[in-house]
């Protein structure tokens, strides 16, 4: 083995006896020694990124749920100066479990939420009043056919910020770092159970059209539309629950309430969805859940006091 701090070597003349002597020696001394396999030292694991799976967590991502909305019409409505207020089930049998598309689509930045949805739903009914009243200015009486159609649609955009996260890095997004790296994350960087709790505005756009056909009377018609800036806070707790429950990646639990004043003549529009999602795969999961959208909406002494609400069920990918 060569020795590069050696620069020469003199070679001086040595007794007969000790020359096999000094060679052996010099190449015990040049000859390395090697580890035995037996070394009891372990070695030293190697620790995951912290910082690396962070980063991968909080990628923005987006996902996009479609599925069908199983709503009831309810309320009451009042068409026309002096109209007659007429249940929408009892009066007019609006009141049918209607199956509808309903879509959303999400993105997620960091603590930051983005949301697009929208519905539209068309209810007709054949009816006989059981009272003279005052529709749209005509005047039916007791026993006249109703024919009523009824289209709704709404299109909502929303903004959500976290402004709880306690089993995140940082409880509160001014708060002090604190170490929740270990013990409640997986292996790919996602906290085992995750709790948000969002503060969130939105904006939703819903137009009503209603005819009614009276009988030998004559036909009622209106259409508009009414824009309303809501307020609202949403909670959603997840789980990760690949190493208890085989076949699910995860489970999460949403629930989001939102108010706001009606503008253009309107009073307000309450909105609450209530979602349980089933994720078969991290990026694939079966939605159940419940919508309600209540409204009490009056343009020229037209109102319609009413809402909404129905099961939902879909599924949702996940980018």
């Amino acid at each position: 083995m060569p020795c590069d701090h050696l620069q020469s070597v003199s070679l001086l003349p040595l007794p007969r006896g000790l020359g096999g002597l000094f060679v052996a020696g010099a190449l015990a001394v040049a000859t390395p020694v090697t580890a035995g396999t037996d070394d009891p030292t372990p070695p030293t694991p190697e620790l995951p990124d912290v910082d690396a799976l962070a980063a991968v967590a909080d990628r923005p991502v987006l996902d996009v749920t479609l599925g069908i909305w199983f709503p009831r019409l309810e309320g009451t409505v009042d068409i026309g100066p002096d109209g007659t207020p007429l249940d929408v089930g009892d009066d007019l049998s609006l009141d049918d479990s209607q199956a509808i598309f309903n879509g959303e689509a999400r993105v997620q930045a960091g603590r930051w939420e983005f949301l697009v949805g929208g519905y539209v739903l068309e209810a007709d009914g054949q009816a006989t009043l059981s009272q003279a009243a005052r529709i749209g200015g005509l005047l039916a009486p007791a026993g006249t056919a109703v024919a009523s159609d009824v289209d709704v649609w709404s299109i909502t955009g929303e903004i959500a910020y976290e402004v709880f996260t306690p089993f995140r890095d940082r409880r509160f997004p001014w708060s002090a770092p604190i170490d929740h790296t270990t013990g409640n994350r997986t292996a790919d960087g996602r906290p085992i159970i995750d709790l948000r709790v969002e503060a969130l505005v939105g904006t939703r756009v819903l137009n009503l059209e209603q005819e009614y056909d009276l009988a030998g009377v004559g036909t009622v018609r209106t259409n508009n539309a009414w824009v309303s800036p809501y307020l609202g806070v949403g909670l959603e707790i997840d789980w990760v629950s690949k190493d208890t429950i085989g076949f699910l990646d995860r489970i999460a639990f949403d629930v989001t309430g939102g108010w706001g004043p009606a503008f253009d003549g309107g009073n307000s529009i309450f909105m609450v969805r209530v979602d349980a999602a089933f994720h078969v795969t991290r990026d694939l999961a079966i939605i159940l859940g419940y919508r309600l959208t209540d409204f009490d909406l009056v343009r020229e002494e037209t109102s319609f006091n009413g809402g909404l609400q129905g099961l939902f069920a879909g599924v949702r990918y996940t980018w």
